[in-house]
């Protein structure tokens, strides 16, 4: 892989890094055009800073204390080990945006997809005790679910916004599998729990 290659994939995977994938869907539901988006301004802010703050901003300001305190080897988490510790503080944070919202009086489409965000990272952790599989196809795969959640669910065309987001994921599992951060069978596993944890939740 030269270096142009390399940044790219690089840019690419912070680009649609995992912990951004909360606060995409909570883009993808507030601009969804369905009665779900319909929140008074001072509660669509407050669930606005909840899933940028508690789910993105919180986790980030982590990760230089991990790596200064030696708690993980690189910043790019490429050891399965280094992700252990990052992913329990990340589920804690998100376990604190989902009673948050659970708190409000918004609909129950962001309270069950931050609940699904919840139980990927779960699993995510639980399964990186023992194997690498690919959080970043599991955050973008959650997205690819909700598209066709809300599609389904409220008859709304997101054929272009559903196309998008498998378009994305095919570039994410291209950029982690060039960079030699995962193999195949990691990236579809990826992809398939984050798919599925997103369905799970919205269709029990």
């Amino acid at each position: 892989m030269n270096e142009f290659e390399r940044r790219a994939a690089d840019i690419i995977s912070y680009s649609f890094h995992p912990l951004l994938m909360p606060l995409i869907g909570f883009l993808v539901i507030s601009h969804s055009g369905t009665y779900v988006a319909n929140l008074d301004y001072g509660l669509e802010r407050f669930i606005s800073l909840v899933f940028f703050g508690v789910t993105f901003l919180m986790p980030v300001v982590f990760i230089p204390l991990y790596y200064y305190t030696r708690l993980i080897g690189s910043l790019k988490m490429t050891n399965r080990r280094d992700r252990i510790i990052p992913l329990y503080i990340t589920l804690v944070f998100y376990l604190i945006a989902f009673l948050l919202i659970q708190k409000t009086e918004t609909g129950k489409v962001y309270r069950n997809f931050m609940l699904a965000s919840c139980l990927t990272v779960f699993l995510v952790l639980v399964i990186s005790f023992f194997w690498k599989i690919s959080a970043h196809l599991a955050g973008v795969g959650g997205i690819v679910a909700l598209i066709l959640y809300l599609s389904l669910m409220f008859r709304t065309d997101f054929m272009v916004y559903l196309i998008l987001s498998v378009l994305i994921s095919g570039i994410t599992a291209y950029a982690r599998l060039r960079t030699q951060a995962h193999d195949p069978l990691q990236v579809y596993s990826g992809f398939l729990l984050g798919f599925g944890c997103v369905m799970f939740v919205f269709l029990i």
